[in-house]
């Protein structure tokens, strides 16, 4: 029962991380549409109403990633399988980290984290389709060599 939590787990946080990347494209566009005049401005309240879902949203993933490591301990799924996880729940740390440091030096920090969130996501995908993958083999008879 726990595997199959794990396993369901996995396909939502790799859908919570879709999820994540749309509402950032969302904020772009938000800010972007209320600076269509040129020489508008907008200020921090106008950007936060666009990126609002992204910033908690992103919250949610860390802690649904935090939880998944723990369901992956639960379910017993290996040191190497538990080693994709703490990769995983590193880079979702670091994530929040250049969120926060990205508005100080966005030179840097801003530049880092839409890659750090690339690396989330094949991270994530690799952790899913992996299990799902292995869920499929159990029980599977294997050819004759």
């Amino acid at each position: 029962m726990v595997r199959a939590l794990y396993r369901w787990w996995s396909a939502l946080l790799f859908l919570l991380i879709i999820v994540q990347v749309g509402f950032a494209g969302y904020g772009a566009f938000y800010a972007a549409n209320k600076l269509e005049d040129e020489g508008s401005t907008i200020d921090d309240e106008v950007f936060m109403d666009g990126f609002g879902l992204h910033a908690g949203f992103g919250y949610l993933i860390i802690l649904a990633g935090l939880i998944f490591l723990a369901i992956g301990v639960a379910a017993g799924i290996g040191r190497w399988r538990l080693g994709r996880h703490g990769l995983l729940a590193l880079l979702l740390v670091i994530q929040l980290f250049l969120a926060w440091f990205g508005f100080e030096v966005p030179s840097i920090f801003g530049f880092l984290h839409p890659v750090n969130a690339l690396l989330i996501f094949t991270v994530s995908a690799w952790i899913a389709t992996d299990e799902w993958r292995s869920s499929r083999m159990v029980g599977r008879p294997t050819a004759p060599m």
